[in-house]
């Protein structure tokens, strides 16, 4: 009997916005659904949109997929209010068999997003590579929106596009197969979930080299035991041939989401998702001989439901995909630049002047050691980097680059090479150079002062400045910042490249409408006049990330000219809008209930800075539109009031 040679590989494949980077190779976009009003459908809980797609045909060499879906406030509606199971579908036939087939090749989870201003979009993005071989010609794809929150009042409007990115396959396809797909139950001793997670035997076909499992995998509900299973955490084996090749806790964290802030309790970490999240793909790979043998199988923790009855359960999406040999021996790709970049996924980390950062990944049989990076803007002699590390087949790295990225332009391009994989020629180097799209950091005067109010919990916020190199200048550790204190550093700087964080060990950011009894806190940057040069977000989460620099040679520096914020969102009878501007302003309030009757206007003349009630204490429970008015500006802020 011959022996099998064995390597395993897990990558979660990054889930990005909109691809502003540019690929060397020519790219083919197929627009499926073009601005589509999606709502639910409250009595059966699940809509379905389908289109017809007209795919690349079969001749054309295909390198990558990329899937990218772009969610907007739909027109007259306010943003769909919950956090649902979104489904992409492809429908067709098997180039093989011929058998018709729908399998689920994307999942996305809708954000809380009721109060999202009518210019809010973002553009999610998977990869979806594997299904190559069955999205060419003419197929359709359907759009599945889940849920049961009102379909006159709130919905999305929805963009689907197909990114195919030309060029020779890494490795050919052979066959797709099915495996466990469904939503299967959690913790019923009557009706347990291994007996849908039954072990899957596939015999290869003669041209087959590899075995891919990809896998996409949430868990939901909320039981009385556990409350299982969207909040807790079980874990997960994958098996092989008998060896346990993956064992993990079925959990991510969401306070580091780039959909930020949401309505609802979008940093609480859940079973493999968050809201406003495209669901991350695990990918297992198995080297194999044709004609050979396996078994797969997937195991959940053992768990049963001891209070109340069950309600858990885990949705699979999983498929076992055959391919050919892989083309190259040494091969090492460029997968994604992640800073800079303009993409939606990455819009925390950016804009920044350094801390590249890139994410490689080796298309190459032979693991990869080395390679040699060069980067930098246009136009400017690029840094190099050598890369060392070791990466199997199908593996990917994050990569963070050294050196200071500046232009004296806004604007500018900045553009990445990888090359030399192990010192050896790179068998395809179209995915060798990507381009992605730099910005300037904001510009702040040498002196400023770091104005951070903290709310009533204690010892959870820190913020420090560093530079390029990584010195820090000033900083507050969590055992200097007290609770419910505002504290005001005059910060002096020279001229260079900085960044600052601010650290929330919490989670729920310096204010959290589920964590009410903190109150509220604040970071504000302003000039030693008191001008005002940035109000950052309380409801941030895990961070705030904030790229800058100091150029005592500028005649220009950043500046916010107006801070308008109402706390809270959620008012029990009263809420407080917040102003601050560097001139005077006249503002005016409009209130309105969300049937569109006008309950209340408001003027205040004059305003510099101050707190002002707005009094909703005589109204019903409802969601209250707030429009202010200022200088030409029109700010939209929704209101939920309810009794706690």
């Amino acid at each position: 009997m011959k022996k099998e040679k064995f390597f395993f590989c897990l990558s979660l494949l990054a889930i990005a916005s909109v691809c502003l980077n540019l690929h060397a190779q020519d790219t083919i976009q197929v627009v499926t659904h073009d601005q589509v009003k999606v709502v639910t459908d409250p009595p059966k809980g699940v809509n379905s949109y389908s289109a017809q797609a007209h795919f690349p045909e079969a001749g054309v060499p295909i390198r990558k997929v990329n899937l990218l879906v772009t969610f907007e406030c739909p027109d007259g509606l306010a943003c769909g209010e919950w956090d649902y199971i979104d489904h992409i579908n492809l429908q067709g036939h098997d180039p093989v068999t011929g058998e018709p087939f729908t399998y689920e090749i994307a999942r996305l989870i809708t954000p809380y997003g009721r109060f999202f201003g009518t210019d809010w979009r973002f553009t999610f993005k998977t990869d979806v590579t594997d299904f190559a071989s069955l999205l060419r010609n003419q197929a359709i794809v359907e759009y599945v929106h889940t849920g049961y929150e009102s379909n006159t009042t709130c919905g999305w409007k929805i963009s689907v596009k197909f990114e195919f990115i030309q060029g020779p396959p890494v490795a050919g396809i052979v066959a797709i197969h099915p495996l466990w797909n469904g939503s299967f139950p959690y913790g019923n001793p009557e009706d347990d979930i291994e007996q849908y997670l039954d072990e899957k035997t596939i015999k290869t076909q003669d041209k087959t080299r590899l075995l891919r499992l990809r896998i996409l995998q949430t868990g939901h509900g909320m039981d009385r035991t556990e409350n299982c299973a969207e909040f807790c955490s079980k874990w997960r084996e994958v098996i092989f041939n008998g060896q346990v090749v993956e064992h993990r806790d079925m959990w991510v964290t969401c306070g580091s989401n780039p959909v930020y802030p949401q309505a609802g309790t979008w940093i609480f970490d859940r079973a493999n998702w968050c809201p406003g999240c495209m669901v991350g793909q695990e990918h297992f790979d198995l080297v194999v001989e044709p004609g050979s043998s396996h078994v797969i199988d997937v195991n959940m923790e053992p768990y049963q439901v001891t209070r109340g009855e069950p309600s858990a359960n885990y949705v699979f999406s999983s498929f076992l995909i055959e391919y050919q040999k892989p083309n190259a021996t040494h091969d090492v790709a460029i997968d994604e630049i992640l800073v800079p970049s303009a993409d939606d996924l990455y819009s925390r980390m950016n804009p920044a002047s350094f801390g590249a950062r890139i994410r490689i990944k080796n298309n190459g049989t032979t693991p990869l050691k080395s390679a040699i990076i060069e980067y930098g803007l246009n136009g400017q002699k690029p840094l190099v980097h050598l890369w060392k590390g070791e990466l199997a087949f199908g593996q990917s790295e994050e990569v963070l680059l050294p050196g200071v990225i500046h232009s004296d332009q806004q604007t500018d391009l900045f553009t990445v090479n990888i090359n030399r994989p192990n010192g050896r020629s790179d068998r395809y180097n179209g995915d060798n150079r990507m381009t992605s799209l730099w910005s300037a950091p904001p510009v702040y005067p040498g002196e400023f002062v770091v104005i951070c109010k903290t709310n009533r919990d204690t010892m959870q916020n820190a913020w420090r400045i560093t530079d390029a190199q990584g010195k820090i200048w000033f900083q507050r550790e969590e055992s200097e910042l007290k609770a419910n204190r505002e504290y005001r550093d005059t910060v002096t700087l020279p001229d260079g490249h900085y960044n600052l964080l601010v650290t929330d060990r919490g989670g729920d950011g310096l204010e959290f409408w589920y964590n009410a009894r903190s109150g509220m806190g604040y970071v504000r940057l302003a000039r030693t006049d008191g001008g005002l040069i940035q109000a950052f977000g309380s409801d941030f989460g895990n961070e705030i990330f904030q790229n800058f620099t100091v150029d005592s040679q500028a005649t220009e520096h950043a500046t916010q000219d107006a801070l308008v914020l109402v706390y809270p969102h959620r008012p029990i009878q009263n809420t407080t809008l917040m102003l601050h501007f560097n001139q005077p302003q006249t503002v005016k309030a409009k209130l309105t209930n969300q049937a569109g009757k006008l309950m209340q206007e408001l003027t205040w003349f004059e305003v510099t800075k101050g707190d002002f009630l707005i009094d909703l204490s005589n109204y019903p429970d409802d969601t209250y539109l707030l429009e202010i008015s200022y200088n030409g500006q029109n700010q939209q802020i929704r209101l939920k009031k309810a009794r706690r």
